[in-house]
């Protein structure tokens, strides 16, 4: 292997594949809260959702994580307490006010368990990635590598130490296994900015996450099996990302794209949304129902992008003047990334909620609490 690199987009400029993995991933999971919130309230899904939902359930949330991962080390450039208030300002803040802002829809008894906060809502993610942004702020000095490494094993050890990892419901041991794709996106980073993943590590890599997709569909969940879990999800970003650095950059692509760079507002907006239109809309069962509800979704979410200029504090709490100065200094005096420079070299060188517990979705959905009477939990992202 050449020890050359291509810059993986073909320019120096910004990583598209990074926006477009996370707009692929957030639409995922979009398309996963639609159809459980339609078969808890209006009937049966049709099969071609159900299907991608269920060989993406291993991918969804890893790909989110590793992608912010890939952030880390660009954000321990910072002093720690901008660094910890600047997390907390985007992180805590909104997983506190939309988690308030589901009570209502979901069922105010939710909140009067103290797990349901942690893991019981989609809001998880957010917390998650406070949590990881705390412990490698407190790694800086270790590679992150061997915390992804660390996060595995500790995963795999609590079989050991009576945890049941083949079990439902609200379960916070899902923060270490998450972990590990977080820290791996971190300790790839350097690697991935700057070159494509080889031909010879994409082709594989792909036939394996096909073969675990598979696997997923066949047992209707994501395969919890001690590290091998974690390896073949791993491997399958990273083919994911392989892909997504080779694709042309056509209408459809930019507009993943955008959704990525917007991730955060689709991902908070859409299951609010998805909600209340399955509770208060007459949609039939099938594509009939499911196509309208997901284009409304879809809509209200492009809608609340739009808006964000002057709906910013719904997804970060403001920042004072004397912060905002200071970031942007700390910003300008960071020293700017490396990318290395185009060169002849040949192009091969170049997450009931998956997550955490299961998510709340629609009374029925699996992971979603259900509102007085009865009603289960939906499955995490």
């Amino acid at each position: 292997m050449s020890s050359r690199s291509t810059p993986p987009t073909g320019a120096p400029g910004r990583q598209h594949w990074m926006d477009l993995l996370r707009g692929t991933a957030v639409l995922l999971v979009i398309v996963l809260h639609v159809h459980l919130v339609q078969q808890a309230w209006d009937g049966p899904s049709p099969r071609e959702a159900v299907l991608v939902s269920e060989a993406t359930t291993p991918f969804r949330m890893p790909a989110l994580l590793f992608a912010s991962g890939l952030l880390l080390s660009r954000s321990l450039r910072k002093p720690a307490g901008q660094y910890l208030s600047g997390k907390a300002r985007a992180l805590l803040w909104p997983w506190l006010l939309w988690s308030l802002v589901m009570l209502p829809i979901m069922g105010w008894s939710y909140g009067t368990d103290p797990l349901w906060w942690v893991n019981g809502m989609y809001t998880w993610f957010l917390l998650a990635l406070f949590a990881y942004y705390v412990v490698g702020l407190l790694t800086r000095r270790i590679p992150p590598g061997w915390v992804a490494l660390a996060s595995i094993a500790a995963w795999t050890a609590l079989p050991v130490l009576g945890v049941d990892l083949a079990t439902s419901g609200l379960r916070p041991d899902k923060f270490l296994y998450y972990a590990a794709f977080f820290f791996a996106g971190a300790a790839l980073r350097g690697r991935l900015m700057s070159r494509r993943v080889p031909m010879g590590v994409l082709i594989p890599s792909i036939l394996v996450a096909l073969a675990w997709s598979a696997y997923a569909v066949r047992i209707d969940r994501a395969p919890e099996l001690p590290v091998l879990s974690q390896l073949m999800v791993l491997v399958g970003v990273l083919a994911a990302i392989g892909i997504a650095q080779r694709l042309p950059r056509v209408r459809v692509v930019r507009a993943l794209e955008w959704a990525g760079r917007n991730s955060i507002v689709f991902y908070l907006v859409h299951l609010p949304v998805a909600e209340v239109l399955a509770r208060h809309a007459d949609l039939p069962p099938g594509r009939a129902g499911f196509l309208p509800s997901l284009a409304i979704t879809l809509g209200v979410c492009v809608l609340a992008v739009l808006l964000r200029p002057m709906t910013g504090f719904l997804y970060a709490f403001p920042a004072r003047r004397r912060e905002q100065a200071e970031g942007a200094r700390s910003s300008a005096d960071a020293p700017a990334p490396r990318v290395a420079a185009a060169s002849p070299a040949p192009a091969a060188i170049a997450e009931r909620i998956p997550p955490l517990a299961p998510q709340p979705v629609p009374p029925g959905a699996e992971g979603a609490p259900a509102p007085a009477g009865s009603r289960r939990p939906v499955p995490p992202g």
